[in-house]
């Protein structure tokens, strides 16, 4: 038990979860966006329009925020 606590409390665990935690926060920022009408987690609008499955409003990368 001695074991864990001193490998959960390691810098070098803290650093690798850290850049695990940051890595994964930019993989999500680069296929996800916010749908500008009801703002739920979409598919990220590379080209084209796409509808959001939660309030079947079309939306692009250039759509401003609605709210």
């Amino acid at each position: 038990m001695e074991f864990l606590v001193s490998l959960l409390t390691s810098p070098w665990v803290l650093g690798a979860v850290g850049v695990v935690a940051v890595g994964a926060y930019w993989y999500l920022g680069r296929i996800l966006q916010r749908c500008p009408h009801c703002r739920s987690w979409v598919r990220r609008a590379v080209r084209g329009w796409f509808r959001c499955p939660r309030c079947g409003r079309q939306y692009h990368r250039s759509v401003p925020e609605q709210r």
